[in-house]
């Protein structure tokens, strides 16, 4: 029997598209909330010295450094079970009566494009003209 603790963290997290995806994807939504929860912590806090001292380039060059520990332990705690996730979607997407469907048209509706298949505005998206 689950813990009252660990029942209403079973609460707060949304369930996946598919019951059988939901403890892959409570897995990988535990692990990154935890991982991210400490990755903010650490890029949050403003530099203590500006950038262009010695004392700011050695603070940014650590930062950078334990930011990439971060990434890092992300690769090496999470990433395995988002695969996982995403496998479990894969598999089933095709079963989801019409889903395949309103992906396709969705996509074709509003094609991501740009970094990370997230669409990079433009001053035309923002309704700015040009000076």
């Amino acid at each position: 029997m689950a813990s009252p603790q660990h029942a209403l963290h079973l609460a707060t997290v949304a369930s996946s598209l598919s019951p059988t995806c939901n403890p892959s994807k409570h897995a990988f939504d535990t692990c990154f909330n935890h991982w991210f929860k400490s990755y903010l912590l650490l890029v949050s806090p403003p530099l203590q010295h500006p950038i262009d001292t010695a004392k700011g380039k050695t603070e940014r060059e650590q930062r950078d450094r334990l930011i990439k520990e971060k990434k890092d332990e992300y690769d090496t705690n999470c990433a395995a079970v988002y695969k996982e996730y995403q496998e479990c979607l894969k598999a089933a997407i095709p079963h989801k009566e019409g889903l395949v469907e309103m992906l396709a048209q969705a996509r074709a509706e509003e094609p991501l494009h740009g970094w990370g298949g997230i669409k990079v505005a433009t001053k035309d998206d923002l309704g700015q003209c040009d000076d």
